[in-house]
């Protein structure tokens, strides 16, 4: 379908409980002839209404929010219409798409025919806020699902009118959310952190003795991880080359690495995309 043709769809956003992925909150913006019409947002009670630590200090979502809230497969029988029946959007689709799988199958829910899906992500090679920063879009309760869907309708309509973004805005907000975030750290890792060591590793384990490189901001400083890597046998990377097994990629990602990735993948290397959940459930 042309994108001057494209005038109805949704924008989907999850929020996760725990590393395995389990949704504590949908949003859902509705979008009709290239308007937001309708914006939802659904809290879900994850199995058990467990949560991880890390995964609250995103979204701040917690077990008392959800104790009373409809668990997935209730949910789903409300939302999986609009899925059947727009085109949907989302920003990081591989995660989402993850998300959506992991709570069907867990609810033992056939997963139905889907409209074609599309990543914001993809588009702009950039995190959602950054994105809304350069087209001047307030950036308002992100990781909130509902308006974490509605910033990538809007973005998407950007992009969809072939509006240009305004790169120095983005830069300029980006470079704001580093300095007074500080629980986000983005140092150069350096020193004997880069030298691989096996002893004591366990031989099954999914980083040992491959190459792992490190992108993006996360919950920890970077060179923490980077340790923990190590001591799970990982080689520990500060370049992507066609030897790079994972890349653990978090906010703001840098987009050179991310263009490497694509580049070296459509020739044939291997390289494995991990996020925060996925290391923290892998250690």
């Amino acid at each position: 379908m042309h994108k001057r043709h494209f005038e109805s769809f949704i924008a989907v956003d999850f929020e996760t409980a725990t590393a395995k992925r389990m949704a504590c909150q949908i949003g859902i913006a509705i979008v009709e002839g290239r308007k937001v019409t309708k914006s939802v947002s659904l809290l879900i009670q994850p199995p058990g209404n467990k949560y991880d630590r890390n995964c609250v200090n995103v979204h701040h979502i917690t077990p008392s929010m959800t104790k009373s809230a409809p668990t997935f497969d209730k949910v789903w029988e409300t939302v999986a219409p609009l899925f059947e029946y727009y085109p949907v959007v989302m920003h990081n689709k591989s995660f989402d798409d993850d998300v959506l799988e992991k709570n069907l199958e867990y609810y033992g829910i056939e997963c139905p025919a889907l409209m074609p899906s599309f990543c914001t992500y993809e588009i702009f090679r950039e995190a959602l806020d950054v994105v809304c920063a350069a087209y001047h879009i307030p950036v308002e309760n992100h990781h909130d699902a509902g308006a974490d869907a509605e910033m990538c309708a809007r973005i998407f309509l950007k992009w969809l009118d072939d509006e240009m973004p305004d790169n120095k805005a983005a830069s300029d907000y980006a470079a704001s959310v580093r300095k007074k975030d500080n629980t986000a750290y983005h140092e150069r890792i350096t020193g004997d952190v880069l030298k691989k060591d096996l002893t004591g590793a366990d031989p099954e384990g999914l980083f040992y003795d491959r190459k792992v490189v490190i992108t993006g901001t996360f919950p920890m400083e970077r060179k923490q991880i980077a340790e923990r890597l190590k001591t799970a046998g990982a080689d520990v990377d500060t370049n992507i080359s066609p030897r790079t097994n994972f890349v653990l990629v978090g906010e703001d990602a840098g987009w050179k690495k991310m263009e490497r990735i694509e580049e070296l993948n459509g020739k044939g290397a291997d390289i494995r995309i991990l996020h925060w959940d996925d290391f923290r459930s892998q250690l």
